[in-house]
């Protein structure tokens, strides 16, 4: 007899076996509000931020993970201090 063959998983329920709320990570109102909006602590680098993606050349992200990591700041916080340098002094108009 092949491992498995007298299990029929057809005929069982799969029953969840986490006791207490079914509320997760995204939920919590400590972390966010709703979903995809920011944390309302303003201490946190995530603060009044939003998510996008970007496709960023492999030497330039290593040069922004070795910014980081011997500026001691998180990620977020480097990328955010080289945006802003990297803007200083150019003309940048609202778009319509």
């Amino acid at each position: 007899m092949a491992l498995g063959e007298n299990v029929n998983l057809k005929d069982r329920i799969i029953r969840k076996t986490v006791k207490g709320s079914n509320t997760g990570k995204a939920s919590n109102t400590n972390i966010t509000n709703k979903i995809g909006m920011p944390s309302p602590d303003p201490k946190t680098d995530t603060y009044k931020t939003k998510k996008m993606t970007f496709y960023v050349k492999e030497e330039l992200l290593e040069k922004l993970y070795n910014f980081s990591y011997w500026d001691r700041r998180s990620l977020t916080d480097a990328f955010n201090v080289v945006l802003d340098d990297g803007l200083k002094g150019k003309n940048i108009k609202p778009r319509k």
